[in-house]
Parts: C-alpha cells; sequence; structure tokens
C-alpha cells in the first residue's frame, strides 16, 4: 500500500506535467609459420542498424600494466602430439566459432531463447542471421498488497545481415522483424468500460549501405539508408491504433591532415510520418569535429548542429568536446562537454518501458550541456579504478509516472511518460579488481541530484538518487565459477510526498564449462523477494530462478 499511495498522488500530477511538457603475419622468428588470429564473434545485438557508420569515439581507458596468463596445470592426454616434420609449414589458428546458441527456462515461465551464425559464404560475402524469444507467463506481487497479477509478455526478434565487399567499397544489406505481446496490469478502478488488458507491438526494418573499406583513400566514409516502422495494435487510452514510420539516414566522410589530426562530419536524418495522432516531423543532425591524438593526449573537438522542422520547429547547437590525458604510464584525466538532440519516437518510448502511454506526442530532448570530468587508472596489475562527476541539463526529458490517469473508464496501468526540463548533478567512483581466471569483482556508486520545474516533483519518483552495484565472480573448481550480484538503488525524493521503494535485489549463480564450448548455468535472482517498481514503472518479478545452456560452434 506504501507504493500505491505514491502512485495515487503522482496521478495526479500528469496534467500539470503536461503544461511543462511545452517547455555516434609477422612471422615467427623461430619456427618460421604464419599464425591468423580471428576475433571472437559477439552474437548479442539484436538490432539490424547494429552498425555504426558514424566514427567511433571510445571512452577512455586507463593503460593496463600487463597480462596475467592462467597457468592451470593440464592433463598431458589433452595436448596432440605429432612427430616434428623435416620442413618448415605456415600454420594457421583455428577461425573463430560463428555460430552461437542458448537456451534457457526458469520459474514463472520465464523462458530466453537465443541463436546466431555468421556465415562467410566466399571471400567477399558473409550473412549474419540472428533470432531471439524472450519473456515470461505467470503470477507477479501487484503493488496492492496481498494481490497478484497474471503478467504474459514474450518479444521474438529475427535478423538478416548481407555485406559483399568490393575493392575499394563494401555494399551492406540488411532487415529485421520484432514481435511484442504483452498485457497490461489491471489497476483497482472498477471501471465503467473496460480499456484493452493485452496489446502487441510489431517492429520493422530494412537498409542499405555502402562503407569504404581501402585505408589508402584520401577520405573515409559511410553511408546508410533505410525504412523503420512501428505499429501499435491496440487503442490505449490516449491514442488510437497505428504506426510510426521513420525515414532513417546515417553517414559520415572524415580525412586525414596527417597521422595525428583528423577532420570529419557526421551525418544524421530521421523523417517521422504517422497515421495515428501524432504530428510529422524531420530532425537533420550534423557533426563537424576535429581530431588530434598525440602520444599521452587526445583531443575532439566538435559540435552538434540540429534542425528540425515542425513540432519544436528551429535550429539547436551543442558542444561535443573530449579531452583525454595520460600521465605516469597507467593514469587517464578526462574531461567530456557533450549535448545534442535525442528523438523521442516510438521506440525510444517503448525501450524506457514497454507499457507506455503518453496523452500528447513527445517531443525531441534537447541537452544544451552535459559536462563530465573524471580520472582513471590501473595502477597495480588487476586493478582498476575510477572517480568521476558531472552534471546535465536537458530540455523535455523524459519521465516514468506509473498509472497515468485515474478515470470512470480505466481499469490499467499505464506507465505514463510524461517531460519537463531536467537538472542532474552527479558524482560517483567505480573499483574493479581481476586475478586471473580465479576472480573478478567490481563495485561502484553514484550520488544523483535532480531538479524539475517546481511543482512537479512527483515526476522524479522512478529517478535516481543513489545506485550501488557489486559483483564478484569467483572459481570454485575447473571450469567451474560462482557468481554473487547485488543492486541498490534509492529513488528521488517527491518533495513532500517521500520517495517510492528502492530497488534491492540480490541474486546468486553458477556456471560451468565443458569442452571450451558448452556453458551450462544456473541464476537465482531476488533472492531478498522484495517488491519495488522496475525503471518501467511495472511491479519487479519476485523469486524466480533459471537455467540453461550455451553452445559456440
Amino acid at each position: 500500500m506504501k507504493y500505491i499511495s505514491t502512485i495515487l498522488v503522482c496521478a495526479g500530477l500528469w496534467p500539470a506535467a503536461t503544461v511543462c511538457a511545452q517547455n555516434g603475419g609477422e612471422k615467427d622468428s623461430t619456427l618460421n609459420r604464419t599464425v591468423v588470429v580471428e576475433n571472437q564473434y559477439n552474437p548479442e545485438v539484436m538490432d539490424a542498424f547494429k552498425v555504426n557508420v558514424m566514427p567511433e569515439v571510445e571512452e577512455p581507458a586507463a593503460p593496463k600494466q600487463g597480462i596475467n596468463y592462467a597457468t592451470d596445470l593440464r592433463p598431458l592426454g589433452a595436448w596432440k602430439a605429432t612427430p616434428m616434420e623435416a620442413m618448415s609449414r605456415e600454420l594457421a589458428q583455428k577461425g573463430a566459432d560463428r555460430g552461437y546458441v542458448r537456451a534457457a527456462y526458469g520459474t514463472l515461465n520465464n523462458v530466453d531463447l537465443r541463436g546466431s551464425y555468421l556465415w562467410n559464404i566466399s571471400s567477399k560475402d558473409c550473412l549474419g542471421i540472428m533470432a531471439s524469444l524472450y519473456g515470461l507467463n505467470g503470477d507477479i506481487p501487484h503493488f496492492m498488497e496481498g494481490e497478484e497479477w497474471k503478467s504474459r509478455f514474450y518479444r521474438t526478434d529475427v535478423s538478416l545481415d548481407y555485406r559483399h565487399d568490393f575493392r575499394k567499397v563494401a555494399l551492406k544489406l540488411g532487415g529485421a522483424f520484432a514481435s511484442q505481446v504483452f498485457n497490461y496490469m489491471p489497476s483497482m478502478n472498477e471501471g465503467v468500460e473496460n480499456w484493452p488488458t493485452t496489446q502487441r507491438y510489431t517492429l520493422g526494418e530494412g537498409y542499405v549501405g555502402v562503407v569504404s573499406r581501402d585505408k589508402d583513400l584520401p577520405i573515409q566514409f559511410a553511408f546508410q539508408t533505410g525504412l523503420r516502422s512501428f505499429s501499435l495494435r491496440y487503442d490505449n487510452y490516449y491514442m488510437e491504433y497505428g504506426s510510426e514510420n521513420i525515414f532513417h539516414t546515417e553517414g559520415f566522410m572524415a580525412g586525414n591532415i596527417n597521422e595525428e589530426q583528423q577532420v570529419g562530419v557526421g551525418l544524421e536524418m530521421d523523417n517521422l510520418i504517422h497515421d495515428v495522432s501524432q504530428q510529422d516531423y524531420t530532425l537533420l543532425q550534423l557533426n563537424p569535429y576535429y581530431t588530434y591524438q598525440g602520444e599521452s593526449v587526445k583531443l575532439r573537438v566538435g559540435a552538434h548542429v540540429d534542425l528540425q522542422t515542425a513540432y519544436g520547429s528551429g535550429l539547436k547547437a551543442a558542444p561535443d568536446v573530449k579531452l583525454e590525458y595520460t600521465f605516469a604510464d597507467t593514469y587517464v584525466a578526462y574531461l567530456n562537454v557533450l549535448g545534442g538532440t535525442r528523438l523521442n519516437d516510438f521506440r525510444r518510448l517503448n525501450d524506457f518501458s514497454p507499457y507506455w502511454a503518453i496523452a500528447q506526442q513527445m517531443r525531441t530532448s534537447y541537452t544544451p550541456l552535459d559536462a563530465k570530468i573524471g580520472l582513471k587508472a590501473s595502477p597495480v596489475i588487476g586493478l582498476g579504478f575510477e572517480v568521476y562527476g558531472g552534471y546535465r541539463i536537458t530540455k523535455n526529458e523524459l519521465f516514468a509516472v506509473p498509472g497515468g490517469f485515474y478515470t470512470d473508464e480505466q481499469n490499467v496501468f499505464y506507465t505514463g511518460i510524461l517531460q519537463d526540463k531536467g537538472k542532474v548533478g552527479y558524482g560517483g567512483v567505480s573499483v574493479s579488481y581481476a586475478y586471473r581466471d580465479w576472480v573478478d569483482f567490481s563495485v561502484n556508486g553514484t550520488y544523483y541530484s535532480w531538479n524539475v520545474t517546481e511543482g512537479n516533483e512527483g515526476l522524479l519518483q522512478l529517478k535516481p538518487e543513489l545506485k550501488a552495484d557489486f559483483s564478484v565472480r569467483a572459481k570454485v573448481i575447473k571450469n567451474c565459477h560462482a557468481l554473487l550480484n547485488y543492486n541498490y538503488e534509492r529513488r528521488q525524493k517527491m518533495g513532500d510526498f517521500g520517495r517510492a521503494d528502492a530497488i534491492n535485489n540480490l541474486s546468486v549463480g553458477a556456471e560451468y564449462e565443458l569442452l571450451n564450448r558448452i556453458n551450462v548455468f544456473g541464476r537465482l535472482n531476488n533472492l531478498l523477494n522484495k517488491v519495488y517498481a522496475t525503471e518501467a514503472g511495472y511491479p519487479v518479478e519476485g523469486l524466480h530462478f533459471m537455467a540453461g545452456i550455451s553452445c559456440r560452434f
């Protein structure tokens, strides 16, 4: 009942908050052989636009002291012995595994199925195939004390990505499809008219692009364009079913002044077209920049220049500056002064919360300033730490308010998404340590101080005030590791209304590797069996268990 009282109070803030809404073979000399090394294929990315054609901007990383090699003894039978040959030969390392499958199942009918394969059709043609299914179907504790909600949520994703290498450039083609079906949580109101309690979202996209692959070209470039679609199957309280379609284009051009300096410009354009009660508009984002990379200094100086044609039309500018300085070999001091415009389309709202509902169209979020300063270091082998602080200002920041409106005609919870000008200052520290493959742990904590328009403090109910995370992975026996994770998040205080219940999640697990290809794992989540709202504004699952198996091939 504690959390329900908070929701009821915040539901009444919606009208006030909506008013405020107007506001990126060297040869071995000993054996005379050539070794070809391939990186392990990472199959976890599911987005058809996963290849970011914009120039990469890496976060500062502290130089490492060295490498600790695992020295576990292996039985002699594990080695394959062959007689020494009379003449030397070229040996090639076996190619990295191209396939990956994972299957897991648990209580509340939790399911997690994933599969991917990177098929090298020829030396110039490559096809990536990915698919996944995850979700649950079971009783979850309701915010109302003693009540349970029969929750059902499943999402299916499929994607294909094809690449053909020409002599100077590469051609990319791809697409993806996703289906997301779920039900809303019933509210305490017994409405006169029942709005649909189920929903289905359908997401689709396709793209075509070209990217330069000859490093000797004076200008490196990439260009990609395609169509993205997001469709709602059923009405919610404020929006009829329909779709949002986006013609998405992105690319960049860059050229070297010399070995240390480079200039370039990035481009991103989104043309939004709706067949629901939303206004169409176009957002064009340009990012000219200059970079310098010396022995101890890295510098990027640029700007974000964004033009919008409707629904908040106008020209906006923001900085794009990053500076890193390395000293004493393993210490990196850095300063970031960033900003820009963020598109709040249906896809972003769905990432924010799948149970989203909006009383009016979301405006693009504009960040005139996002400054961060910090220090990263690795003073001894295996140990790393970071100290940082920052301040961000965002106009039309997104805020989740569980419950939304309450009327005589509604009997389901929505995650109401509102906008207001948000300011946040933060500071934190993180420490990590790894010793061979025996133990690996990390701990970090961050404190946030949020500010919104006076009278709208209820928007902060799911924003964090203090976040602390701890994780450790330790070897128990050969090829077997135990895992422990703890997450704590205290929410912001909402003026005189107190604060929402904190996130308090403890989980344990174990994994065992067989034959260097098969991994068996199990995990017990929410060990404390706490009831609180997730960032999506809906209750978290209680104590639940999942186990499964994964394989590389």
